[in-house]
């Protein structure tokens, strides 16, 4: 995209004139950083006028001018930070820009009623082994962390691997009886698994996921509770499942993203490549790249339909998507990452809202850029957030 392109878009941005069709343009710009120079003298001039454009907030001018200092105080050390760290903090008020554009401006501030904000989710698990033991993981220390029969727990860096002896993945070296853990992320957390057979599990806030130590025999099963995302080891003479109440999806060797969280209306598995089926009692679906089974149990339908894969993945990326979302459901994702109860004194704005936000802000910041775009007012208090008019 050339500067002028960029500036013209960029205008229309901040004047809140941008259409849809154009978002998605500027949103890449601003992803790849092509006009970061432009942009810092852009916001610097904005920021020494007062801020005023439809999407600004005191806590975002807070935090895109700190990152300017920052900016400024490592300049010796070259160019590389640049606009970067301006352009990325940048990018959580930007991504917002097209909710709600019928209410530009904001109500209030967001009122916190606590001795501190409440901050973003991390690494957080609970590692339940066969015995019973349990280990917290995010304040345990790198290294072997149990060993259970001829499988070894390690832990490097955020993720769990679980290696087996006599050959990762072969079956091999497995005796006795099959040992099963269950790791489980609270709200506010999420986690890395490496299986015994290879494959890799990521699972998102308030989610568990039961699997034996060393897979056997002709299959590999396990056990999803809440939201997980797969990369497959292939492996034609066993096969893969994932069991999800009474849901299986079974694989051979693919990516994909199965959400089975208690408080949404369908458990969705989505397909990034290879090739899923999908079973519910007698219905089944096969899946291809780019699909989405959706189950409704309380309808009992199995459906497919085209997948947004930008918005499933959005959270292993460190973002919350929204398209067409009702703020009841955005609301619930809210809960799930920062760990908090939401409390409703009037019902939710039913306006569908669009865009981005980094799971990285503190929860004051995420609340701000829903104000800012005119729907509810928000207040915290402890733990709770009241949604108010």
């Amino acid at each position: 995209m050339t500067r002028e392109r960029f500036e013209y878009l960029w205008e229309l941005y901040k004047s809140g004139n941008l259409e849809q069709d154009h978002w998605e343009e500027l949103r890449e710009a601003l992803r790849r950083g092509i006009h970061d120079a432009w942009l810092e003298g852009d916001l610097r001039r904005m920021l020494e006028d007062g801020g005023q454009h439809p999407t600004w907030s005191p806590v975002l001018e807070d935090r895109v001018w700190q990152k300017i200092q920052e900016g400024r105080g490592q300049q010796r050390k070259g160019r590389l930070v640049r606009a970067v760290a301006l352009a990325a903090s940048l990018l959580a008020c930007v991504w917002m820009a097209w909710i709600f554009k019928a209410h530009p401006t904001a109500k209030k501030q967001v009122e916190v009623i606590a001795a501190n904000d409440i901050r973003p989710g991390a690494n957080k698990a609970i590692l339940t082994l066969a015995n019973g033991r349990q280990i917290i993981l995010d304040s345990s220390q790198d290294g072997s962390i149990a060993r259970q029969g001829a499988t070894t727990v390690l832990k490097f860096n955020g993720v769990i691997s679980y290696s087996q002896a006599g050959g990762q993945g072969s079956g091999e070296g497995h005796q006795g009886p099959v040992l099963y853990n269950t790791i489980t992320t609270p709200k506010g957390g999420q986690y890395e698994l490496i299986l015994s057979d290879g494959s890799r599990v990521w699972l998102n806030s308030a989610s568990s996921l039961r699997f034996p130590t060393a897979f056997s025999g002709t299959g590999r099963e396990v056990e999803l509770k809440g939201e997980g995302y797969f990369e497959i080891e292939k492996d034609k003479s066993r096969p893969f499942t994932v069991a999800v109440n009474d849901m299986k999806v079974q694989v051979l060797g693919t990516r994909f993203n199965t959400m089975a969280y208690p408080d949404e209306k369908t458990i969705n598995t989505t397909l990034l490549d290879g090739s899923v089926v999908v079973t519910e009692g007698r219905l089944e679906k096969k899946l291809e790249p780019g699909q989405q089974a959706a189950f409704d149990s309380a309808g009992g339908r199995l459906s497919v339909r085209k997948a947004d894969v930008q918005q499933v993945m959005a959270w292993k990326t460190g973002l919350f998507e929204f398209d067409n979302t009702d703020l009841a459901a955005v609301m619930r994702q809210l809960a799930r990452w920062y760990d908090i109860e939401v409390v409703y004194k009037v019902a939710p704005d039913k306006t569908p809202l669009g865009g981005s936000i980094s799971r990285r802000l503190d929860l004051k910041e995420v609340l701000a850029l829903l104000e800012a775009n005119g729907i509810n007012h928000f207040k915290i208090e402890g733990r709770k957030v009241f949604v108010l008019p």
